[in-house]
């Protein structure tokens, strides 16, 4: 017997990736504390990782399968981080880049009923290389020692780390203290994710420039004048010109 024309178009739709999704999920997600919105978005990541073989995805094309603004998705990302159902891995592809990915454990802990266990494991070799790239030497064991408690027990991320790396590149401080403070500082002004980070960067670069106008502003002194009303005598204008004469011989 020849399949009806309904039977042809299911088989069409059931020959399409399907996505594995745990009941227990669907079941309890409201009695731990997740949205339906957000719901969506872990169901997005789950169906990426199982159909495509990966959870790289962008903030746009997070969004775009969620039905958001990539705004609304990374609001939906920041809050199920902060609660403990995500986490944003890193890591570097073959050809080198940084990359980003979902990452679902958490929330298969939570289904469990237990917490992740964070071990202060030795970082990747890819970071540890970095630093060594960038000091031009390789690490001590003390170093590497400092790079498992900031990645261990102190919980900054690894991208955070990187970007510490970064801000001691440009300043010119070759120096694990310098990247412990400039860590703390962050934490201490609620750094946890990269749009927190530009804002403060933002902030910062603000208050430098208000601070190096008021400093040219006290520089300017006005001329006071004598009893006479003359301006007072002053001190006779060097000529740029001969700076280095004047240099080597100072009043």
């Amino acid at each position: 017997m020849e399949p009806s024309g309904r039977q042809g178009g299911n088989s069409d739709y059931l020959s399409a990736p399907f996505v594995a999704v745990p009941r227990d999920l669907l079941q309890r997600f409201a009695q731990l504390g997740v949205h339906p919105h957000e719901l969506v978005v872990l169901l997005q990541i789950l169906a990426s990782g199982q159909t495509e073989g990966t959870t790289e995805l962008s903030p746009h094309e997070l969004g775009e399968r969620c039905g958001m603004s990539s705004k609304e998705a990374m609001a939906c990302v920041e809050r199920l981080v902060t609660e403990g159902f995500l986490a944003i891995g890193e890591r570097y592809d073959d050809q080198g880049a940084h990359v980003t990915y979902f990452d679902l454990q958490p929330l298969w802990d939570k289904l469990k009923g237990r917490q992740r266990m964070v071990q202060p494991q030795l970082p990747e070799k890819d970071l540890v290389s970095l630093f060594e790239e960038e000091f031009g030497r390789p690490l001590s064991s003390l170093e590497c020692d400092q790079l498992r408690a900031w990645l261990g027990e102190q919980r900054y991320p690894e991208w955070l780390v990187v970007e510490a790396l970064k801000e001691s590149v440009l300043a010119n401080k070759y120096s694990f203290r310098y990247i412990d403070r400039v860590l703390y500082t962050w934490q201490k002004n609620n750094v946890r994710s990269r749009q927190d980070l530009e804002a403060y960067r933002a902030q910062y670069r603000e208050r430098q420039s208000q601070l190096r106008g008021e400093g040219q502003g006290a520089q300017e002194k006005p001329r006071t004048r004598s009893a006479t009303g003359r301006p007072a005598s002053r001190e006779p204008v060097r000529d740029e010109r001969y700076a280095s004469f004047y240099e080597l011989f100072p009043d």
